[in-house]
């Protein structure tokens, strides 16, 4: 049997973590991976130049949003491959949490992978938990790896 592990990134550097929870939990060879980042729409309040049609200055900023999502896609997959996996990428461009749940279901994932930042207070409500939203409305499991904490120098 053949696990399809859908792998949501946002581009933290946390591949490594992931592989190594991944390789931890899972035969390589009997494991599908999809890693996926979501790029969110660029929408601003604007002024009339910037109506429909008007979009020089957003199109630049999301190419560059989507540039950088594309690099850390190609080192997740490559992290992966090496590992053993069987791994394949997505960049979506949509809301965080709904395209995740999306491309779970259309590819029909048994387990999607997330991290969690731990985010706390004001910072928890202003982001919202990202992790929180997929677990509670995933079509499948989903496995939250807690990002480490970092170590403060005395």
């Amino acid at each position: 049997m053949t696990n399809k592990v859908l792998v949501a990134i946002d581009g933290t550097g946390l591949a490594d973590l992931v592989v190594d929870t991944l390789s931890a939990q899972m035969r390589p060879d009997q494991t599908q991976v999809l890693v996926v980042q979501v790029v969110e729409p660029l929408v601003y309040s604007v002024p009339p130049e910037m109506a429909p049609g008007y979009t020089p200055e957003m199109a630049a900023r999301r190419k560059q949003a989507q540039d950088v999502a594309k690099q850390a896609l190609a080192h997740a997959v490559e992290v992966l491959q090496k590992a053993g996996f069987q791994a394949d990428s997505r960049l979506v461009e949509s809301e965080i949490r709904e395209g995740i749940i999306h491309v779970a279901s259309e590819w029909g994932a048994n387990v999607i992978v997330v991290t969690s930042h731990a985010r706390e207070g004001m910072a928890k409500f202003l982001h919202r938990s990202v992790a929180e939203g997929i677990v509670h409305r995933a079509p499948c499991s989903v496995l939250v790896i807690k990002e480490p904490e970092q170590k403060v120098a005395a």
